[in-house]
């Protein structure tokens, strides 16, 4: 049955049982994975996925339900499991079917360069990045991963409100992972690239990147065990603000999981922190002009020099707080209820290069790398101890890899003693994004 047809049928047969207001999401995908390895595909994965998920009020209560196939059976399934479900609802949150707002940003996030490529071309890519990686190095022994991916999909809200949204997106992606083996030891490093066309992957480019990463490791070794300044480098930062997000979310607070629970407008971090939340980024890998509740997006500014201006919130959540929706409510699927979630996370960068911020550093660490973050940091907490790696800073100058280290702290602590925030912002494969940072101290375990 076409969309248009099914969401009507659907809201009368919902309207007939005592429905007061309705709501249809609906996400239509499709991806293409090719994987490699010793110049043969080894991975050939496309997926086509469609799905559905129908919210009603009813009671004052909001249930929901979803189906992959649009047929009557479909229609009559839908409204019979989602009042069964708003009617066995304890919960006195009030939830809301939203009327949408007057304006919504213009976003771009197709790329009509990307469509009808063919599969022999993003195969040729994957074995061209393990060739270049080879000929690069003759210490090339294995490959960790080597692979090209495109995922193109539309999704949209209907609702009896008169909202009817709809967006689109697609973007190729690609990486190496080359594994090197000197003197009996192996290192590993990351190439890698996300593109909106195909004259922005550049082979040799991300294999070198790979083997460069692996090359920078050898010879590495521990440091003594100590209380050291801190650089960590862009993508280390940003792992560890992944692991940490959730502490903004406004849920999380109200549900007690979040220490920042009624500490808006207080000091939560040095004056050179700047947390940003912004959903109109350009080419940001979660880039979008409305929530999956209809809420019109924005930039909002969690952190402003130090300061915690706001959570993130998604209708429900602003409501009990008594403010307006930052139009982060999301859904991990089109199955999923709404919850709270960042779009493009990202401390904003300073005026430093990176060779400024080590300058002034007499003996310290740069952290490259961080290991361990699902089980060795408490996000409720904020205290982490986590395997790392990278380099060590002598008279404000990078010299020698470390390796074997453990660095321990808590992310609240830490937020407040980062001293220098660098220019170098980067999103690596992520919706999360950091300049490198300098903290002032951090305790280190090592020899």
């Amino acid at each position: 049955m076409e969309l248009n047809q099914f969401v009507n049928e659907l809201f009368d047969k919902a309207k007939e049982v005592g429905f007061a207001e309705c709501e249809v999401y609906y996400v239509d995908k499709e991806s293409l994975s090719i994987g490699v390895y010793k110049g043969e595909v080894e991975k050939y994965n496309l997926n086509n996925s469609y799905g559905l998920s129908f919210r009603g009020k009813i009671n004052d209560k909001i249930g929901y339900s979803y189906t992959e196939i649009l047929d009557k059976d479909a229609i009559e399934m839908l409204v019979r499991s989602a009042k069964e479900s708003a009617l066995s609802i304890e919960s006195e949150d009030i939830q809301f079917i939203y009327e949408g707002d007057k304006e919504y940003k213009d976003i771009s996030t197709y790329y009509p360069e990307l469509e009808n490529i063919e599969a022999d071309k993003l195969i040729n890519i994957a074995l061209g990045m393990e060739k270049e990686a080879k000929e690069l190095s003759d210490k090339v022994t294995s490959f960790g991963g080597c692979a090209v991916s495109y995922s193109s999909g539309s999704y949209g809200i209907i609702n009896t409100k008169g909202l009817n949204l709809k967006n689109k997106s697609n973007i190729l992606t690609a990486y190496v992972v080359p594994i090197l083996t000197i003197e009996d030891k192996m290192y590993d490093g990351f190439g890698y690239v996300v593109a909106k066309s195909l004259d922005e992957v550049d082979v040799k480019k991300i294999a070198n990147q790979g083997i460069e990463e692996a090359l920078s490791k050898v010879n590495g070794k521990s440091v003594e065990s100590g209380n050291y300044p801190i650089v960590i480098k862009n993508e280390a930062m940003v792992s560890l603000l992944s692991t940490f997000a959730g502490v903004f979310s406004a849920d999380a607070a109200q549900k007690g999981l979040s220490l920042l629970k009624d500490k808006e407008g207080e000091v939560i971090a040095s004056s050179n922190v700047s947390l940003v939340d912004d959903p109109h980024l350009e080419d940001g890998l979660a880039t979008v002009g409305f929530d999956d509740e209809g809420v019109a997006t924005k930039k909002t500014y969690l952190i402003k020099d130090g300061k915690l201006e706001t959570l993130l919130h998604n209708l429900k959540t602003a409501n009990k707080a008594g403010v307006k929706s930052t139009g982060n409510g999301f859904k991990g699927s089109y199955a999923s209820p709404i919850s709270v979630s960042p779009t493009n996370l990202y401390i904003e960068p300073g005026h430093k290069d990176f060779d400024g911020i080590i300058s002034s550093i007499d003996k310290g660490l740069i952290i490259c790398d961080f290991a361990g973050l699902h089980s060795g940091a408490n996000s409720i907490t904020g205290d982490f101890s986590l395997a790392a790696k990278g380099f060590y800073i002598e008279n404000g100058k990078k010299t020698f890899p470390v390796e074997q280290i453990t660095i321990a702290g808590n992310f609240f602590d830490m937020l407040k003693n980062i001293d220098e925030v660098g220019s170098d912002l980067l999103f690596p494969m992520s919706s999360v994004g950091s300049p490198s940072v300098r903290v002032n101290g951090l305790a280190v375990a090592g020899e």
